[in-house]
Order: C-alpha cells, then sequence, then structure tokens
C-alpha cells in the first residue's frame, strides 16, 4: 500500500509539472503575436484553453485507471506473493523432508553397516568362544590325562626306588662275589696253551705208533707245555679243555691221531685216501686232570700229517676252564 501511494504522488507532481509547462508555452506565444489582432489572440487562448483543459483530464483519469490497475496488480502480485511463499515453503519443507531423508537412509546405511561389522564380529567372537571352548575342552582333558600319568610315573618312580633299593642290594651282593672271585683268580693258575706242529711239511709216514711233537709255540701261558717233548702236564687238578687240527695234502696216504691221557688213548680220529683231494681233521674234548697228569697226541702207523709255518694246519691247543 506505501509503494503504490508513492507512486500515486508521483503521478500528481508530474501532471502538475506538464500543465504548467503547456501554460508558460501558450504565455510566449501570447507575447509573440503582440503585433498580431486581438481578435484572433483572443480566439487563440480561447481555443487553446479549451484543448489543454481536456488533455490533463483525461491523464488524470488514465492515471486514476493506472492506479487501480496498480491496485489490482498489487493484489495480484501480492496473491503471486503469498503463493510463492507457500510454494517456496513447500519446495524448502520438501527439500528439507528430502534432505532429512537422505540423511537418515545415509545415517541407515551407516548404521546397518555397523551392525553388519558388529554382527560380524559377533559371530567371530562366537567362533572364537567355540574355538576356546573346545581348546579349553581338550586342555582339561590333558590335564586329566597328564595328572594320570603323572600318578603312574609316581607310582613307577616309587616302583623304580624300591626297585633300585633292590638293585643296589644285589650289586653290592655282586660286587661282593665279583671280589670275591678276583681274588680267587688271583690265586688261580692261569694255564693256556697252543702250538703248531712242523715247518717242514710232510710228517710221516712211520712203522710205530709215534708221539707228536709240535715244536712251534703259539701260546704257552703258565710254561705247562714242553715243545721239546710235545706233552702237556696239568699244573693242577681241575677241568681242562683239550683241541687238535690235522691236515694232509692230497696222495696215497691216510690221516690220523690219538689224544692220550698219560699212556691211555681218550680219542682217534682218522680219515683215509680222498681220491687225491686234501684232507682235514679236527676235533676236542673236555678232560678232568689230576695235578701232573699228562695228555700229547700220537701219530697211527703208517700215516703222514702235513704243517706249514704261515698256515698252522696241524695244531695242538688246551687250557684250564677250572680247578677243581
Amino acid at each position: 500500500m506505501r509503494g503504490a501511494a508513492a507512486l500515486l504522488v508521483l503521478l500528481f507532481c508530474r501532471s502538475g509539472a506538464w500543465a504548467q509547462g503547456e501554460s508558460g508555452g501558450d504565455r510566449e506565444s501570447l507575447v509573440e503575436s503582440q503585433g498580431t489582432e486581438d481578435t484572433e489572440l483572443t480566439s487563440k487562448q480561447t481555443t487553446g484553453q479549451t484543448i489543454t483543459t481536456p488533455d490533463i483530464w483525461g491523464e488524470v483519469e488514465e492515471l486514476r485507471d493506472m492506479v487501480d490497475n496498480l491496485g489490482t496488480m498489487i493484489s495480484e502480485q501480492r496473491e503471486k506473493l503469498r503463493n510463492m511463499e507457500k510454494k517456496m515453503e513447500r519446495r524448502w519443507r520438501e527439500k528439507w523432508r528430502r534432505g532429512a531423508e537422505a540423511r537418515l537412509e545415509s545415517e541407515n546405511a551407516a548404521m546397518g553397516a555397523r551392525l553388519s561389522v558388529i554382527e560380524r564380529e559377533v559371530e567371530d567372537l562366537k567362533e572364537q568362544n567355540t574355538a576356546m571352548g573346545t581348546r579349553l575342552s581338550a586342555s582339561e582333558r590333558e590335564v586329566e590325562e597328564l595328572k594320570r600319568m603323572n600318578a603312574a610315573l609316581e607310582a613307577r618312580v616309587t616302583d623304580s626306588e624300591n626297585g633300585n633299593t633292590a638293585l643296589e642290594a644285589r650289586l653290592n651282593a655282586s660286587e661282593g662275589m665279583v671280589e670275591e672271585l678276583r681274588r680267587e683268580n688271583a690265586d688261580r693258575p692261569k694255564v693256556a696253551f697252543s702250538a703248531g706242529l712242523t715247518n717242514d711239511g710232510y710228517l710221516g709216514p712211520f712203522n710205530s705208533v709215534t708221539t707228536l711233537v709240535y715244536r712251534r709255540v703259539i701260546t704257552n701261558i703258565g710254561k705247562a707245555y714242553n715243545p721239546n717233548t710235545g706233552v702237556f702236564t696239568a699244573p693242577v687238578r681241575g677241568l681242562y679243555y683239550i683241541r687238535f687240527t690235522a691236515m694232509s695234502l692230497k696222495g696215497p696216504q691216510s690221516i690220523g691221531a690219538y689224544i692220550y691221557r698219560n699212556a691211555k688213548s681218550v680219542m682217534f680220529n682218522h680219515q683215509d685216501n680222498d681220491n687225491g683231494h686234501n684232507r682235514f681233521l679236527s676235533n676236542a674234548l673236555t678232560l678232568e686232570l689230576e695235578a701232573g697228569d699228562v695228555v700229547y697226541m700220537r701219530l697211527p702207523v703208517n700215516q703222514e700229517l702235513y704243517d706249514e709255518k704261515s698256515s698252522n694246519y696241524s695244531t695242538f691247543s688246551g687250557f684250564l676252564l677250572f680247578p677243581m
């Protein structure tokens, strides 16, 4: 309303100025035409006033119409403004609603993502708890098993300690026996011998039974064997092990050997000619001998033996097993 009133006042001011300008122009025309006739001047002034006055009122009417139109336009603009305000308000509300919905959707999406992460974490925790429960159960079973094993080990340790005590007693007894045996062995004679027959190759055949003299001494502990006579003499009463080996190269003669104790044969072994092949004999026995008993080897009639220094094919050996 204030804008319309100001516009109306401005139009009235401009109309008055325009009317004064038109009136001044008529006065200048009258001064310039003073030389004309009074009748014409009067006629012109009357005509000019008649023409000017209707134009001013017409403009006033136009201005009034314009003011009315402006009022109408202002009302329309005001209505449009209200409509625009309502429209803007609706748009703002719609925009705000959409923004709020978008924010809510974004927040919901973020919360959904966080919820999914939390759910996955919860599932992971459940799985971890399940695994830990399984491990705990396994650990508890292992602990129980270890307890049983420890109990069994304690029992075994106790048994072992008892066994060790018994073993210590047996060990002490064994050590005592060993010491006793050492003392006995220290006092016991040590007897062992072994000798080869000859370095000359063949020995025999002879027309009579012949005592074999094994001259190449290999071992003679206790000096009970005489390499000059071929006789072993028992130094103490005891049980002795006696052994011999015999060999002959291929030839027409047979091989054989006797073992004598004192003047009596206790073993005889013999092998005939084997169609030109080498022949071998060996045998052994244990003899219970008194101190001073003698043992020796004899070759049967018409039989032969063979020996070499590097081979010891034919040997005579013996040793004391234990005294009696």
